[in-house]
């Protein structure tokens, strides 16, 4: 599991939350999209662009997923959320790569 104590400066402006409502989500989906821009933090994996999630009032899929990581650290962080029951934003002990899973593709 990964240690959320070893936070570096960036990754202090990270918020490890609960994400209850797509509001939540998308307060969330900004301040990542701000800190990739401003590079501050690294997308390594992601079920659909940044700019896709939503889209003319229509969701990506139900189901979205990014990874990020900091450059100065390393340390890597996931953004899970279902448009239906919410999400979070976790510590990761590393990058998902799909293809280390049975019966999982990419684009799950």
């Amino acid at each position: 599991m990964a240690d959320e104590s070893k936070r570096c400066v960036i990754c202090e402006n990270i918020p490890l939350v609960t994400i209850h409502n797509p509001q939540e989500y998308f307060l969330c989906l900004d301040s990542f999209i701000r800190m990739v821009m401003h590079n501050d933090l690294e997308i390594v994996y992601q079920t659909c662009p940044l700019d896709k999630v939503y889209v003319d009032g229509k969701w990506y899929k139900r189901k979205i997923f990014h990874q990020f990581k900091c450059p100065a650290c390393g340390s890597i962080y996931g953004m899970y959320c279902d448009v239906a029951e919410g999400g979070e934003i976790k510590m990761n002990d590393k990058v998902f790569i799909p293809e280390e899973y049975k019966n999982v593709s990419a684009d799950t």
